[in-house]
């Protein structure tokens, strides 16, 4: 049987999107580098332009015996936030306006977002993760 993962988009505006993530072991393996959001994908501005990144402005978690980086898709990835092991939090970025733009980072920076976990390795490792991204066209 292979691991449990999926990707549900709670809601999306012309400003912003809020995605859940969630994954659990089963006999698989770590993700790497894994596409989470498509920015390309995303509904475009009033004005018809394409979305083409996005600023973290909170993120919600829950991790089970693994760690998760979440990557802004460049040339070579930049981890743009860890999550460690066996913990729970909260972020909220947005009194700044959030993280800077995933198209930013790295060179050749697509602003798509991807995961990376390490230590996965008996049933029931998870995580659980929502974030709340402020569109950039």
């Amino acid at each position: 049987m292979a691991d449990i993962k999926t990707v549900t988009k709670i809601s999306e505006s012309t400003r912003e999107v809020v995605f859940a993530f969630q994954y659990q072991y089963v006999d698989g393996g770590n993700e790497s580098a894994v596409s989470k959001i498509d920015v390309s994908a995303l509904s475009k501005s009033a004005n018809g332009d394409t979305c083409t990144g996005l600023r973290i402005a909170e993120c919600w978690w829950v991790i089970k015996a693994m760690t998760v980086e979440v990557l802004a898709d460049a040339d070579a990835d930049v981890i743009v936030m860890h999550l460690d092991e066996n913990q729970s939090g909260y972020q909220d970025f947005s009194k700044f306006g959030g993280l800077p733009d995933t198209a930013d980072y790295g060179a050749n920076g697509t602003g798509d977002i991807k995961f990376t976990t390490t230590g996965a390795g008996a049933v029931g490792d998870a995580y659980q993760i929502i974030i709340r991204g402020i569109k950039q066209y």
